[in-house]
Order: structure tokens, then C-alpha cells, then sequence
């Protein structure tokens, strides 16, 4: 097996704890997503609307402008347009009635430990090429956070669900800046393997699940086995969507867990690409939240770095240059204060806990991920490098 050069020595240590797994992990940093980077380079010849008209139709099962486009498109969306056996559309309700009961813990966990942990492997380096994060940190912080909240939504992973439609054109971008990053002069393919490749989007779901569960549980949110199980489930499908093959494809929450620490000691050390995007992600949320007076602002962002400091320890912390501060305490007074809220909640009768926390939380989430009126783009990047003036 070929290892890329910037894993081995990770790679060595990961295989002395779980050598068939750190096997799995470094075979995949090789591999695309076979799939999708057909059915976007059968497309390629064609101009940037025409593209996502084809792409729309797939979304839409729309038979008339599939018959006039590559029949790639039409195989992709077929092949993936059945859920595999072992999901169960009725378990996913448990863990979005949760999400949302807690969806102000998950968000800040999000933003404040899941994003930025991520941006410590090597995938920060595809975001950083294309500056796409950098340039337009908000706008792909709310990206995030509708894709994350159109999930949740009961019915949004069904055929035609909104949640369904992001995670497939999320794999279709990838798919893209993959096919532009391989001809690019700024990736050392012998070095790194495939960009964003499927090791590093199954990396991902492990994070965004199994992770997402242990650091929002930090700060407040309690789930029982059945809400946790119902909730991975969820990932583990929006997993399968964005093409996690079943190799890397967890099954539960211990599993995506062992599947991060080990693909985690695998990866590289970071280097000032994932500094970068670290603090950018910490630097765009008071702005996707509306926060616009200065001093407002000033007092948020100090609050996001002790807080993710605190989730993500003073060593990472340090190493992602963050500001030095005190974090003792901060996540037992975050648990305590929801603990109160809960109590209250509880004293207060249920049509008045309908007009609280939990409807406030919601129209929140909906506030800072509107994107554009017009709704889903499914026009490609048809260049490596953002252009600012340009969606």
C-alpha cells in the first residue's frame, strides 16, 4: 500500500493502536469518490448552467431534461436515489425532536469545537487552496449550519427532502474542486494523497455525529441511547449520501468515534493553512448571528475563543494560536445554567414552554442560515480559486 509521505509518521502510530482500521484510513486518503467525479466530469464539457440544470433534474427526478443530459447523471441519481437496508426513515425522529430541543447547544458546539477540529486535519488545506473559507467565511459558516439544520428536519433526508438535496450537492462541490485541485499546481498529491478525499469526508461524518454528541453533552445537552442511536442514525445515512463508502461508514456512536481518534492520529501535524481557518470560523460567528456593533462584537468573540478553548484544550488551543485565557469552570457553569433553565421549564405549563427556548432556538437557526431567496444553487465552482465578486 503507497502512504502518502505527510501520514507516515502518523500513520505508524495509529497502526501500533488499531492497525486494521489506521489500514483502512491511509488506503482511503488515496481514493476519491468514483461516482460523483464521473458524473461531474461527464458534465464538464457543458457551460456552468447547463450543469446545474442537469443536476437539478437528478435532484428533482425531472425525465425530461435527464433524457438530454449525460447518462452518468441519470446512473448517479438512481444508484443513490434508494436508501441502503439498514436505514429506517421512522428511527430518524427521536434525534430531531432532540437536535432541536437542544439546537442552541449543538450550533455553539459546532462552531466552537466540530468546525475547528476538523480544519486540524489536512482538509484544511483543500478549503485554504480555494480561499473559499477565508474570503467568505460567513457565508460558508451559514452554508454549514443549513445543511446541518435541513437534516435535522423531520422528512429532510426523504427522497425529496431539502436535507436529501444538500448533502448530494455538497458531494457533486467536492466532486468539482477535486477534479480542479488534481490539475493544480498547489497540491503535492504524492505528498497529501486525493484531495478531500474519501477518507477525509468519512472523517468528517465520525466528526459532525459521534463528536458533535460528546462536545455538545459538555455543555449542557443530555440525550438518552434511544435520542443518541436515532441521531447517528441520521448522520450515518447523510454519510452514505455524500459518499462514505461502507468501509469508513460507522455503525454507531463508539464506532464513529474510534473511526475519528484513529483517522485523527493519522493525519499530519497542521500547519498555518488549518491557523487560518480556525480562527476564521471563530472570527465569522458573531457576524452570521447579526451581531454588528463593535463592541458587542468584541465581547462575542472573546466569549467563542475561552469557550472553544475550553472544548478543545489548552495544547490545540495554543497551537491554533488562540488568545490565552481562563477557562476553569466554563463548562460546569454552562451545564449548571442549563440544568436551571430545564427546572423552570419544567415549573412553567406547556403552552408557555411552546413559546420559549426551543421556538426561540428554531427561528434563530433559521435566521442565520438564509441563504438566498431563489433557494438551492446547484451551479458548480468553475474555478479553484474564490472570486470575490462572484457566488
Amino acid at each position: 500500500m503507497r502512504i502518502p509521505v505527510a501520514y507516515e509518521p502518523g500513520y505508524e502510530k495509529a497502526r501500533a493502536s488499531n492497525p486494521e482500521l489506521a489500514d483502512k484510513y491511509i488506503k482511503h486518503t488515496l481514493i476519491g469518490d468514483p461516482e460523483a467525479d464521473s458524473l461531474v466530469n461527464a458534465i464538464a464539457a457543458a457551460d456552468q448552467d447547463q450543469q446545474a440544470e442537469f443536476i437539478r433534474a437528478g435532484m428533482d427526478e425531472d425525465e425530461e431534461t435527464l433524457r438530454s443530459a449525460p447518462p452518468a447523471v441519470g446512473e448517479f441519481f438512481d444508484r443513490i436515489g434508494t436508501p441502503p437496508e439498514w436505514f429506517d426513515p421512522q428511527v430518524v425522529y427521536a434525534g430531531c425532536r432532540k437536535f432541536h430541543a437542544y439546537s442552541d447547544l449543538f450550533l455553539t458546539a459546532f462552531v466552537t469545537d466540530i468546525i475547528v477540529r476538523g480544519f486540524t486535519t489536512l482538509i484544511s488545506q483543500s478549503f485554504f487552496i480555494t480561499g473559499r473559507l477565508t474570503d467568505r467565511g460567513v457565508r460558508r459558516l451559514r452554508q454549514n449550519i443549513r445543511h446541518l439544520l435541513e437534516i435535522m428536519m423531520p422528512g429532510g433526508l426523504d427522497r425529496h427532502g431539502e436535507g436529501w438535496k444538500l448533502s448530494v450537492r455538497l458531494r457533486l462541490v467536492h466532486a468539482r474542486v477535486r477534479q480542479q485541485l488534481l490539475v493544480s499546481e498547489d497540491w503535492d498529491q504524492e505528498a497529501h494523497g486525493m484531495p478531500l478525499s474519501v477518507a477525509h469526508i468519512a472523517l468528517a461524518s465520525c466528526n459532525f455525529s459521534g463528536m458533535m454528541l460528546w462536545a455538545a453533552g459538555r455543555i449542557g445537552a443530555r440525550l438518552n441511547d434511544e435520542e443518541r442511536d436515532s441521531f447517528m442514525q441520521i448522520w450515518r445515512y447523510t454519510a452514505w449520501l455524500m459518499g462514505v463508502p461502507d468501509a469508513l461508514i460507522f455503525r454507531d456512536e463508539a464506532e464513529a468515534r474510534e473511526i475519528f481518534r484513529v483517522g485523527y492520529m493519522c493525519e499530519p501535524p497542521f500547519g498555518v493553512e488549518a491557523i487560518a481557518m480556525a480562527n476564521s470560523v471563530i472570527n465569522s460567528a458573531p457576524l452570521v448571528i447579526g451581531i454588528e456593533d463593535k463592541d458587542e462584537r468584541k465581547a462575542l468573540l472573546s466569549y467563542g475563543y475561552r469557550l472553544s478553548r475550553a472544548l478543545l484544550g489548552d495544547e490545540l488551543a495554543d497551537q491554533l494560536m488562540f488568545p490565552k485565557s481562563r477557562t476553569t469552570g466554563t463548562l460546569v457553569y454552562l451545564r449548571m445554567r442549563r440544568r436551571i433553565q430545564e427546572v423552570i421549564d419544567a415549573l412553567r405549563g406547556p403552552r408557555q414552554r411552546a413559546k420559549g427556548l426551543r421556538t426561540q432556538n428554531f427561528m434563530t437557526m433559521l435566521d442565520i442560515s438564509v441563504l438566498d431567496e431563489e433557494g438551492i444553487s446547484y451551479r458548480l465552482p468553475d474555478e479553484l480559486h474564490g472570486d470575490p465578486s462572484r457566488w
